[in-house]
């Protein structure tokens, strides 16, 4: 029921009170505006400016809006089987509607016009990006993918090639490196991130993100698990909406 896109514009406060509805949606459906902001030690003007940042008119809006969604969970208990299912699910469902199908527009224009496509990652990305370059090729596209960071870039051939960067956080710094040196070779740079103001989503000449809660192992924090999910459902939408429109093309 919230949007990934307006959750990473709250600021600290806001989130306080996001993290109380989300943890406690049943209980907070049910309270007064002040009980909410004695519960969070916010004002109510905070609570206020939370709702209509979240994208309702008000906070009578707000807990409507929680009373059915906790209704519609008694229904499909599988929104609780691990913590990236809510976000996943409300992502997907935003895929298929009009708005973001002209988000990835822009992304299926800059596919078909490029004469090949490469896709760079290291880690889960770079995996993917495996995935990714096959995906398009068993479509008929020119396309391969890069897992190996000291790989040099050519400086000729990058007219005309779209690279495809795939990145978690955004900031990795061999990607970076290498993502500078496809553009200063003339190539373009399509970035797919979870966060589009991360460096690498600066740098690209079109980002696509996803907005999916961050989670790392809970040793050392070293390991990403971030849910690949929405990747994946980029990587086969953009693959076969840009098929089908060159087709159209022929």
């Amino acid at each position: 029921m919230f949007d990934s896109a307006k959750i990473a514009a709250l600021n600290d406060l806001e989130m306080i009170v996001y993290d109380y509805l989300v943890k406690h949606m049943d209980k907070a459906a049910t309270m007064t505006i002040r009980e909410l902001s004695r519960a969070c030690h916010v004002s109510t003007s905070t609570i206020v400016r939370t709702s209509g940042k979240l994208g309702y008119a008000g906070f009578s809006e707000l807990k409507y809006a929680m009373k059915q969604e906790l209704q519609a969970k008694k229904i499909s208990m599988i929104d609780y089987f691990y913590d990236a299912a809510i976000p996943v699910d409300n992502f997907l469902k935003r895929m298929n509607q009009d708005d973001y199908r002209q988000t990835l527009a822009t992304a299926i224009q800059m596919i078909i016009a490029a004469k090949q496509i490469t896709f760079i990652g290291i880690g889960t990305s770079g995996i993917l990006g495996m995935y990714g370059s096959r995906y398009f090729i068993n479509l008929g596209m020119n396309c391969y993918s890069i897992t190996d960071v000291f790989t040099p870039v050519a400086p000729s051939g990058q007219d005309g090639n779209l690279v495809i960067v795939l990145s978690v956080s955004g900031e990795t710094k061999e990607t970076l490196t290498q993502l500078n040196e496809f553009k200063r070779y003339g190539a373009k740079i399509l970035s797919i991130t979870n966060n589009e103001h991360s460096t690498i989503a600066r740098l690209a000449d079109y980002n696509l993100s996803y907005y999916m809660p961050e989670i790392t192992d809970n040793k050392e924090h070293s390991i990403n698990l971030t849910t690949q999910v929405p990747v994946i459902a980029l990587i086969e939408i953009l693959a076969h909406q840009a098929h089908h429109e060159r087709n159209q093309l022929k």
